[in-house]
C-alpha cells in the first residue's frame, strides 16, 4: 500500500500508529496522522502553518476526547474509514501536482479534503482552507525541498551502512532507530513467550487486554491465552511459544515485546552511537 510513500510519508504513518496506541484508540484516526506530521515534519508546518504546533494539536486532541489504557505498540491498528479516505485523497493530490511520490505536503492535503475530518477541523480554527493551503503548496515550487522525492527502496540485495540484516531480513537503520528510540527508557525483562490473556466481547468478536473488563460486565469473557503471538516492537519479528530461542524468548517492559537480537543490539547496546552517530 505505501509503495509510493517517501520516507517521511512512511514515518508520518508509524508515529500516526503510535500515537493511536498511546491514546488507547482501536484505530487511526485522522488527528493521529496530523499528529504524525506535527511531529516528524515541523519545518513543513512552518513553511504552510504558521502557529500549529505538535503541542497545541494533542492537547486538542486530549480536550475532546478520554484516552483508554494504552495499547501495545505490537498490535496492528487498522485505519479507520476517514483516514483511509484521507491517504486515498493524498494520491489523488500528488496525481494533479505531477508528482509521482506520495510526500508528507500531499498527506496533509488529504487530510483537509473533507470538513468532518477531525484533523481538518482542528487547522480551520488557524484560518486555514484547502484552498489556501493548496495555494501555498503550490507557491513553494519544483525546487522545494517538499516536492516528494523517491521512496528508499527496501531490498534484500542492498548493502551498506543504511541497512542491516535481523533474522534474514535487510531492514533500514532509520526506521530500526525510530522504533528502539521510543523504547530505551523503558525497564526491561527477559521472559519466555506466552499466549495473553484477553477479553472477547461476544457479539461483536472483539478484543481487548482489559482484563477487568469479563468482572464488569457479561457480555465480555475471559479468553486465557487467546492472544497466540506477538511481534518485536522494532524489527516486527514474530514471537510465540516455541522452543526455538529466537521465537520464544525475548524481552518485556510489561506492555511491549522485543526479541532477543533487537534487546542486545539496540536497547542494551550502543548500536546507534560511534558509527552511527550521524544517521539523526
Amino acid at each position: 500500500m505505501f509503495e509510493k510513500y517517501t520516507e517521511k510519508a512512511r514515518r508520518v504513518i508509524f508515529f500516526a500508529r503510535y500515537e493511536a496506541s498511546q491514546f488507547g484508540s482501536p484505530f487511526i484516526e485522522t488527528d493521529h496522522l496530523l499528529l504524525g506530521i506535527l511531529r516528524d515534519d515541523k519545518e513543513l508546518m512552518r513553511h504552510v502553518l504558521l502557529k500549529v504546533d505538535f503541542d497545541s494539536a494533542r492537547q486538542e486532541i486530549v480536550s475532546r476526547i478520554n484516552p483508554a489504557e494504552q495499547i501495545s505498540t505490537n498490535i496492528d491498528l487498522p485505519l479507520s474509514d476517514q483516514a483511509k479516505r484521507a491517504l486515498i485523497y493524498a494520491a489523488e493530490e500528488a496525481d494533479a501536482l505531477n508528482h509521482r511520490h506520495i510526500g508528507t505536503v500531499h498527506l496533509l492535503l488529504g487530510l483537509m479534503r473533507e470538513k468532518e475530518f477531525a484533523s481538518a477541523e482542528f487547522l480551520s480554527r488557524f484560518g486555514v482552507t484547502l484552498g489556501s493551503l493548496r495555494k501555498k503548496v503550490e507557491a513553494l515550487g519544483e525546487q522545494s525541498p517538499f516536492r516528494a522525492g523517491p521512496p528508499i527502496a527496501y531490498h534484500r540485495t542492498v548493502t551498506g551502512p543504511e541497512v542491516i540484516a535481523i533474522h534474514g531480513r535487510t531492514r533500514h537503520v532509520e526506521e530500526l532507530r525510530r522504533s528502539a528510540s521510543n523504547l530505551k527508557e523503558f525497564y526491561w525483562r527477559r521472559k519466555h513467550w506466552k499466549g495473553h490473556n484477553v477479553v472477547m466481547r461476544q457479539d461483536e468478536k472483539k478484543f481487548s487486554f482489559d482484563l477487568t473488563l469479563a468482572k464488569k460486565s457479561s457480555e465480555f469473557e475471559l479468553v486465557k491465552g487467546g492472544w497466540k503471538k506477538d511481534q518485536c516492537a522494532i524489527c516486527c519479528w514474530e514471537l510465540f511459544e516455541s522452543d526455538d530461542a529466537s521465537r520464544g524468548l525475548g524481552f518485556t517492559n510489561g506492555r511491549d515485546s522485543v526479541c532477543t537480537e533487537c534487546h542486545e543490539r539496540f536497547i542494551a547496546g550502543n548500536f546507534f552511537s560511534s558509527t552511527y552517530s550521524d544517521i539523526t
